[in-house]
């Protein structure tokens, strides 16, 4: 139950700096990179059996609870061209505090979110927090439990806490990495390429984004993209392998570490391990802050990894 308040196998080249996106929040939602908040309310009822082996809590509505309210008329045609490129379903958290906690629980009750919808290398500069939980290794501790990240470890019979700050990320990528290459998936980088059976070579079309990405590393990959000639007058003739690298890399360096949280799937997880028989309330107010990079088409000339 929820509520709202309201090649050789070397590493491409870098970013020179990767800069942190700016946490002011805006009261007027104008822009779409802007900052936003919303505080959300995660209740559990639930019984002893249901506690001690973890329970998942939807939070229904939540793309439209998260969605911005923006005011068209006071934004110029640069501004609402891009606001229709946002994705409603996916945001990136830039914070989360708990501002309020209940529980008639006699045990810790650990309260976790399915925070990321990948995996990305996120420091929290609240620290992740490391529950104690069972597997078939026998008793560990994690920070994590089915994609469920650790936020609040819920004391017995708490009924107040002061404002905690629960999620402050350090190392998100920059806004034009999350720009070019927030709107791709695995799949999707796969478009446009054509592969031939028994053959060391593929076919790209020439627009594609890991064409730019050869050419800010051709030395390393030995591949001058300048001198290679169209076929079909559509596509470039590429090695297999340098095809496999740069996907790869560009899926594992980059895509992957965008930290797009689900708003379409998002879930809250009650778990305790020692409870007496019984039901149970535990509940949770966050204040979230987030916000909605604009995404740049897939067809879009992009820049490369520079």
């Amino acid at each position: 139950m929820s509520h709202v308040k309201r090649v050789p196998k070397a590493q491409l080249e870098q970013p020179e700096e990767l800069v942190q996106p700016s946490l002011d929040i805006t009261a007027e939602d104008s822009r779409a990179a802007d900052t936003h908040a919303r505080r959300i309310v995660v209740q559990a009822n639930v019984s002893a059996e249901e506690l001690r082996r973890g329970t998942q809590i939807p939070i229904p509505g939540a793309v439209d609870i998260f969605r911005p309210g923006y005011d068209m008329e006071k934004m110029d045609d640069a501004q609402k061209e891009s606001v229709t490129k946002l994705d409603y379903s996916k945001g990136i958290i830039t914070g989360m505090s708990l501002k309020s906690v209940y529980s008639n629980v006699g045990e810790p009750v650990n309260v976790g979110i399915n925070l990321f919808a990948n995996k990305p290398n996120i420091v929290n500069n609240e620290g992740w927090l490391y529950s104690q939980t069972s597997s078939d290794m026998g008793t560990v501790h994690a920070s994590e439990v089915d994609g469920f990240v650790n936020l609040v470890n819920v004391l017995p019979y708490e009924k107040a806490r002061p404002d905690t700050k629960v999620y402050s990320p350090d190392n998100l990528l920059n806004n034009r990495f999350i720009e070019q290459y927030g709107g791709y998936t695995l799949d999707k980088l796969w478009e446009g390429i054509v592969p031939f059976k028994n053959k060391d070579f593929m076919y790209v079309e020439t627009d594609h984004i890991i064409l730019k990405v050869i050419q800010r590393n051709w030395e390393m990959l030995g591949l001058n993209m300048d001198n290679e000639m169209k076929r079909e007058n559509q596509y470039v003739k590429v090695s297999k392998n340098v095809v496999n690298q740069v996907i790869t890399q560009l899926y594992e360096q980059v895509i992957e570490q965008i930290p797009f949280t689900r708003f379409d799937s998002l879930s809250a997880r009650f778990q305790a391990n020692s409870v007496e028989e019984g039901n149970y309330k535990v509940m949770c107010e966050f204040l979230v802050q987030y916000k909605y990079p604009a995404v740049s088409d897939g067809d879009e000339n992009t820049e490369s990894l520079a």
